[in-house]
């Protein structure tokens, strides 16, 4: 039995679409997110019950500076959904704190294409908390270069 969903226009019509009509737009819209060197919301872990999940069942693996907690899982809208956190502990000054989190979410960001393909490959989906552990600031490609190494490893792991 196929379910009807029904979907507004912008011209306030209404339109019934079925279950796999919205499955198949999903895939496309998916398929495409991956393509383009995006780090979107739905590329964001946001749900604290998922980041407890990570850090009670998960397993981590270690490339100063950083320390990767992951997890495989079944339902993630995106392929992977990933965390960055650098402590108070480690970097005081919150402008440091937040600059550090947008290089390596930038590094991220721009190795993302490589690892999802590898992903793909070995049908995996996966939470990720990428923790800091560095205790200065680091330079944007000594981040780079250990954040692609820990994904390699990441890789190799699955």
């Amino acid at each position: 039995m196929l379910k009807h969903f029904l979907v507004k226009k912008e011209n306030k019509n209404i339109k019934f679409v079925s279950e796999s009509r919205i499955h198949n737009l999903a895939q496309k819209v998916q398929q495409t997110h991956q393509q383009k060197l995006t780090f979107s919301k739905h590329d964001r872990l946001k749900s604290k019950k998922r980041i407890a999940e990570i850090f009670e069942q998960g397993l981590k693996i270690k490339q100063y500076p950083f320390v990767l907690h992951y997890l495989p899982v079944e339902s993630v809208c995106s392929q992977v959904q990933i965390v960055v956190s650098v402590p108070k502990k480690k970097i005081k000054s919150a402008v440091k704190r937040n600059r550090l989190k947008r290089q390596i979410k930038e590094a991220y960001r721009l190795n993302k294409p490589k690892f999802y393909k590898q992903l793909v490959q070995k049908n995996q989906k996966l939470a990720l908390f990428l923790v800091f552990i560095g205790k200065e600031k680091e330079d944007y490609h000594y981040l780079e270069k250990n954040l692609t190494l820990l994904l390699n490893q990441l890789i190799e792991k699955l």
